[in-house]
This record gives C-alpha cells, sequence and structure tokens, in this order.
C-alpha cells in the first residue's frame, strides 16, 4: 500500500511559511537599522534616513557595485564569511563543526525537500511525464536511492552538529553566549524535526512492506521501523496508518512553527552577520575611494 499525505496544499502553506522566514529576517536586519550605521562608514546624511530607505540604499549599493573592482573583495567574503565561517574556525574548530553541520546541513535538506516538492507536484502540472528525467524521477521518489541517501546523511550530519553543541554547553564554563547560533529552543525544534521524521518514515516502510534492498538505504528510518514492527506484532494496518498521521503532521507543524521562530533567533545571527560583513566591505571601500579622489586633487 503506497502511502501518502503531501498534496499541493501543504506546498502551498510550505511557500507562505518560506517566504514568513524571509520577511522575519528581513524585518530583523530592519531593526537592526533602525540605529546608526556609522560603524559602517556610512556618512550623518545616510545615518539620518528611515530604516527601510537605509535598507534600499544598501540593496542599490550591492547591485551597484555587483560589476565593479569591489565585486571581488564581495564575493570573498561571502566565500569565507557566509559559505566557509573561517574566522569561526580559527576561533574554534569544535564550534565551527557544530554550528556548520546544523546550519548547512539544515539548509541543503530544506532545498532538498523543495526540489522533491517541485518532482512531485508542480512539475506535473506543467505536464512533465514520469520517465522524461532521471533527476526529477529521483527527487520524487522517496525510495530512490540518491534521495534516501542524501536524506539520511543530511540527517546525521546535522544530528552530530547538535550532539557536539549540546555536549560543549554541557562542559563549558561559560554557558551563556555558548555559540553564536545556538538557541536551546532551536535545537529542540530541529531534534523533533529530525525524530519525528524518522518515526514517519520508519512507519511508512511497515504500511508499504518495503523490501530491505531498497529500504536499507534509508537505514535509520527502515531498521527503527523493522524494530517497531517487531514491537507490535498484532498492530493493525489502520493503527498503523494512524501513528504514520499523528508523526507526519508532528513532523511537518514544528517544521511550520522552526519556521517562524528562526528569524528571532539566535541561528538568525549566521545568516545576519555575513550580510553586515558585505556592507561593511562596500562602505569602506566607498570611502577609501573617496579619501583617495580627494588627496589625488
Amino acid at each position: 500500500m503506497e502511502l501518502e499525505l503531501v498534496s499541493i496544499h501543504f506546498w502551498i502553506l510550505h511557500i507562505i511559511f518560506t517566504f514568513g522566514i524571509i520577511g522575519g529576517l528581513l524585518y530583523r536586519v530592519s531593526t537592526i537599522l533602525q540605529g546608526s550605521v556609522g560603524e559602517f562608514g556610512t556618512t550623518s546624511k545616510i545615518d539620518k534616513l528611515s530604516r527601510w530607505k537605509k535598507f534600499w540604499y544598501f540593496v542599490a549599493r550591492f547591485f551597484k557595485t555587483f560589476f565593479s573592482k569591489q565585486f571581488g573583495p564581495i564575493v570573498k567574503a561571502i566565500i569565507f564569511d557566509s559559505i566557509l565561517h573561517v574566522k569561526l574556525f580559527n576561533e574554534n574548530r569544535l564550534k565551527w563543526f557544530a554550528h556548520t553541520c546544523v546550519f548547512w546541513g539544515t539548509l541543503v535538506l530544506f532545498i532538498l525537500s523543495v526540489l522533491s516538492g517541485i518532482a512531485v507536484e508542480f512539475a506535473p502540472l506543467l505536464g512533465y511525464q514520469a520517465g522524461n528525467s532521471e533527476f526529477l524521477d529521483a527527487l520524487a521518489n522517496k525510495d530512490h536511492w540518491i534521495t534516501a541517501l542524501l536524506n539520511e546523511l543530511l540527517n546525521i550530519i546535522i544530528l552530530a552538529g547538535i550532539i557536539v553543541a549540546l555536549i560543549r554547553g554541557f562542559i563549558s564554563k561559560r554557558k551563556v553566549g555558548m555559540m553564536m547560533f545556538q538557541d536551546i529552543f532551536l535545537i529542540i525544534f530541529v531534534l523533533v524535526i529530525l525524530i519525528s521524521g524518522w518515526f514517519t518514515e520508519a512507519v511508512r516502510y511497515i504500511i508499504e512492506e518495503t523490501p530491505q534492498y531498497i529500504g536499507k538505504i534509508g537505514f535509520l528510518g527502515f531498521y527503527l521501523g523493522r524494530l517497531m514492527d517487531n514491537g507490535f506484532p498484532n498492530a493493525s494496518e489502520a493503527a498503523w496508518i494512524n501513528a504514520y498521521k499523528a508523526f507526519w503532521h508532528i513532523h511537518v507543524t514544528v517544521i511550520w512553527l522552526a519556521f517562524v521562530y528562526i528569524p528571532f533567533s539566535k541561528f538568525a545571527h549566521a545568516i545576519i552577520s555575513p550580510v553586515a560583513n558585505v556592507i561593511n566591505i562596500m562602505e569602506k571601500r566607498k570611502a577609501q575611494d573617496s579619501h583617495s579622489e580627494k588627496t589625488a586633487l
């Protein structure tokens, strides 16, 4: 029996909550811009603007410098500060490991889920027929070895980051501010998302009677399902379906709660801080160029 609860309505809500994250992050940025931005090397004239005018000023500055000689330093800042987090790596490699695992593991897993949603729900609406693209077919099939393996590996990476973060929290003498992104509520959200996801997959494997040669690639959910099936040998199919629905709704609800919470958590700092670095580079370069022109005159 093939079981599927996800519908177009789910993805519509998913998109709405995704825009909610973006809107929340923009709001956080606007609250920062509400104060003085003199630290970025801006003039007092810019400081007097409203927060949204400052925001659009910096957006315009970014696109203005996109193909200028400042582009190189900006790309360098994005790669080393936003992607590789070199500064954090130099400060504390264990903290960097936890941060990288949680941040990038969650982000890549989210992107994978969005691509799967496009393949399952939106591609057929545009006339796509199964079999025309191996890539879309793999994304649409949760049991495809690439999709299943990626999901399991990303789950393990995120879990490893959370474990390291929690261990550092318990053994660190400076429990407050022990990690730049660490927020106990968000960590709980991510843990519940992981655990409910594994139980959802485990029950799905039971209901669909997935053979071992297929299910073993998604090893965490598959073997958890084996344990559950052996632990409740008399459970009916209806009981498993109800369990699946319960785990699935818990999983989705916590994802959406996390979406709402992320912009107001310490995790948002991992996104906002690199943006501040880019602004800093743009404005300092602008000030240096202005000074050089005055000196030349």
